[in-house]
């Protein structure tokens, strides 16, 4: 296995978010001038200050000014001096008591500024931070990646998981669109980190090299199947903008107007790839168990890929082939992902409202209730990618990004992928925390207080991290307006980290949060999702 390069991931082009907190911002550097002036002003103090000294000193000492009176009395034996500068020895005395009032002001304005940046410094704002992971601290104490490619584990120490913790709560707090709908600043350069975590993946038993491989679960109106295509393949033109275009013109077809058809987070807005041209091998599997939304996206899919050889949208080993050689291919799929392999009923807005959010699994009996099959990710992989019409079986495929969004069910999702995760054959995995679905009526999903059964994201998380992965919350990083207004945490990171004890408790979100998580055993990958993020 070769090791896995570095690979630094950065913020989407045309995106005004802040790279990442590491970046000295306009307010650093004027408070490092202000810091220096002051220093500077200082030193001039000091400097007349011993002048003033000096000169008193000599005065002191009897040193005759250039002016004085000298009279001779009637015996000529006495003499007086005067001093013209009398006067003037007075107004410096009191100039010297103003400069050293001065200086000592200085000197406790300076103090100041010392303690304000040892806090700092303490708090990871500027220097180092004490302890394992997060922060300014955690980029001084970098986490190593091996001689086998693999990322080493980073954990938190309660100090800077509170203060982490605090922070990022604070941040949520103060709109809900901070955790829902993130600017996903790692998806910068995917092509790049999903390419050395290949580099370092051994090859098929034929050697043969492999498409990129994305799992859209839950793919709804299908932004997150056109956002990688644009990031991997662009020159295949399915990207957001033209998915948009390809919904609108199906609606005006039906005469009718889906809801939010340019996505909940103005997903079609998207800045493009600026690369327009580029073709890569990439399979991109969309799962939607609408059966609505799987007839819209299916009539999408023969406008924007009207010459896909795989025309029926059911991928097979005999088009893999076809695959390498013809670029990106996009597989629709009308099942339900869940831990379960069999049929559920799903609720009855499934049948004929695309993109319905209440498209979700119901109690069976219910009333008007649709039925729709679901399936294991384990076992669409092996079905999919591991049977050999010649007998026996392949290795379980490198998958570059198993993203999830199943309204709640996201953990028996992850549950349903566990050979997959446990042998780390998931470069990245992204799932939505949503534990305001439980407070529904009625109530669905796993998360939150009323979960069914419950789960909670620490759990989630340990149980990945016990697999190799290290996760982390996704959030929208401040503009330079908010900044202004003082709206932001200041430096607000494009991550924050989950993994290793970093979060105290269950993140307090308005909405719900989106999370990515990153396999070390691809270390480049990994340690490029940790640079976007701190704790101290």
């Amino acid at each position: 296995m070769k090791p896995a390069t570095s690979t630094a991931i950065y913020r989407r082009k045309g995106s005004d978010a802040t790279a990442s907190s590491s970046t000295m911002t306009w307010w650093k550097w004027l408070f490092l001038f202000a810091l220096v002036s002051l220093v500077l002003l200082l030193v001039r103090l000091n400097y007349q200050l011993m002048r003033e000294l000096g000169r008193y000193h000599d005065d002191t000492l009897g040193v005759q000014p250039a002016a004085e009176i000298t009279r001779k009395g009637r015996g000529g034996k006495t003499k007086m001096t005067v001093r013209a500068s009398m006067e003037g020895a007075a107004k410096d005395a009191q100039k010297l008591k103003s400069l050293r009032e001065q200086v000592s002001d200085m000197k406790t304005k300076l103090n100041e500024m010392n303690k304000l940046v040892e806090e700092m410094t303490k708090h990871g704002e500027v220097g180092k931070s004490k302890g394992g992971g997060g922060g300014n601290g955690e980029r001084e104490r970098r986490a190593k990646i091996d001689s086998r490619g693999q990322l080493e584990r980073l954990t938190c120490d309660s100090d800077m998981a509170t203060l982490q913790t605090d922070r990022m709560n604070k941040r949520f707090a103060e709109w809900w669109s901070h955790s829902a709908c993130p600017d996903q600043v790692w998806m910068e350069n995917i092509a790049d980190a999903f390419d050395a975590a290949t580099s370092s993946f051994t090859a098929g038993d034929d050697g043969s090299a492999s498409p990129y491989l994305i799992l859209d679960i839950g793919c709804n109106k299908g932004y997150t199947s056109a956002d990688f295509l644009d990031a991997l393949s662009p020159g295949t033109h399915m990207n957001p903008h033209s998915l948009v275009e390809a919904i609108e013109s199906i609606a005006q077809e039906d005469n009718t107007k889906y809801d939010r058809d340019c996505g909940v987070c103005n997903d079609c807005k998207k800045p493009l790839n600026p690369d327009t041209t580029t073709r890569r091998a990439v399979d991109v599997h969309c799962f939607e168990p609408s059966p609505a939304t799987y007839q819209m996206l299916t009539r999408a899919h023969k406008k924007l890929m009207p010459k896909d050889n795989d025309s029926d949208n059911k991928h097979s080993e005999n088009n893999h082939e076809n695959d390498i050689n013809n670029g990106a291919k996009w597989h629709i799929h009308n099942v339900g992902l869940h831990q379960i392999d069999g049929q559920l009923s799903w609720h009855k807005a499934c049948a004929s409202a695309v993109g319905d959010e209440l498209c979700t699994i119901v109690p069976e009996g219910t009333p008007d209730a649709i039925t729709v099959p679901v399936i294991t990710v384990d076992s669409f992989l092996r079905d999919t990618y591991m049977s050999d019409p010649n007998g026996g079986n392949k290795e379980m495929p490198l998958v570059h990004m198993l993203k999830i969004d199943a309204e709640g069910l996201d953990p028996a999702v992850i549950t349903g992928s566990r050979t997959l995760l446990s042998q780390n054959r998931a470069v990245m995995v992204m799932f939505e925390f949503n534990p305001g679905l439980s407070e529904k009526d009625p109530p669905h999903g796993m998360w939150g207080k009323r979960g069914n059964p419950k789960k909670t994201l620490l759990e989630v998380v340990q149980e990945l991290d016990d697999l190799g992965y290290d996760c982390y919350l996704d959030t929208r990083v401040p503009r330079e307006k908010e900044k202004f207004r003082g709206e932001a945490v200041k430096e607000a990171p494009a991550l924050y980290r989950i993994t290793g004890g970093c979060l105290k408790e269950e993140p307090k979100v308005r909405g719900w949060a989106n999370v990515v998580c990153a396999s070390r055993r691809f270390g480049g990958v990994a340690e490029g999702l940790s640079r976007l993020s701190w704790v101290g």
